[in-house]
């Protein structure tokens, strides 16, 4: 799964403005999508209506959403509408594009030389948009724990690789930048614990997408077992502390005459 690199207040709101995703200052997108966006992957589909861009009107499309640093270093918003037809990257044959296509494979490592340098990619391709995703496998981290289980370095050395791993109560998961989420898992739900901003971080994680089998995607149960429930008492914790910080420094910036001129909702469009 990719971790949080950017923080809400580096979002390019003037470019989701001119997509309609920003009114005043309250962002139209499911905190789900924001976390993806921070974390350096993509959104699930976002409709977009009455878009007016280079003299084109467009009524209604959808689109997915995701953010790559500009030439001065600040984030700069790519749109990923649904192609008619998607285009190979050149490192891989058609026989491996028929492969992910058809859902026959979940990815495909390749080694590939760039500027004199070799750098390790993993390649899908993303149904929704119809097009192949390549992601730079320095940028996918393992979490530390997935539903209170830690990970052994083995472990997170295949995941970091794209490989689909086991856990000890059966879950599995494989990392994928196809998902808003960052990862795949057998499970429709998951807590995973991160290493974020120099401590543990714990993410609540639901509706994730389907792992992909020899021959389509696998099966998921929602069931919450023990790991799950405890790992989710943990999140509730943390989330009951972090909302005690927040009102807190409201008081503080009450009581000096500040406010806060940044703030966000996460509602569903």
């Amino acid at each position: 799964m990719n971790t949080i690199i950017l923080n809400e207040k580096d979002l390019p709101l003037e470019q989701l403005r001119d997509l309609g995703l920003v009114r005043g200052e309250e962002l139209l997108i499911d905190r789900k999508d924001i976390y993806a966006l921070l974390s350096g992957g993509r959104t699930n589909l976002i409709k977009l209506h009455d878009i007016s861009r280079s003299g084109i009107e467009i009524k209604e499309m959808e689109v997915k959403l995701s953010l790559v640093r500009g030439e001065t270093g600040k984030p700069d918003l790519l749109v990923h509408p649904v192609y008619k037809q998607s285009l190979n990257p050149p490192y891989i044959n058609q026989t491996e594009a028929d492969q992910l296509i058809l859902g026959e494979k979940a990815n495909i490592l390749k080694e590939v030389d760039r500027d004199g340098e070799t750098k390790s990619l993993l390649v899908e391709y993303d149904w929704d948009t119809k097009e192949f995703v390549v992601t730079d496998m320095l940028k996918v981290k393992a979490p530390e724990k997935v539903n209170g289980m830690a990970l052994s370095p083995y472990q997170k050395e295949r995941y970091s690789a794209g490989r689909q791993i086991e856990l000890e109560d059966g879950t599995l998961i494989q990392a994928s930048s196809t998902s808003a989420e960052g990862i795949r898992s057998n499970r429709l739900a998951l807590v995973v614990s991160v290493l974020m901003d120099g401590g543990i971080s714990y993410l609540l994680l639901t509706g994730l997408k389907a792992l992909v089998g020899d021959k389509g995607l696998l099966a998921q149960t929602n069931e919450k077992n023990n790991g799950y429930k405890q790992a989710f008492r943990e999140y509730e914790k943390q989330q009951m502390s972090r909302l005690g910080d927040m009102i807190t420094d409201e008081k503080l910036s009450a009581g000096t005459g500040h406010s806060r001129s940044y703030t966000r909702s996460g509602t569903s469009r």
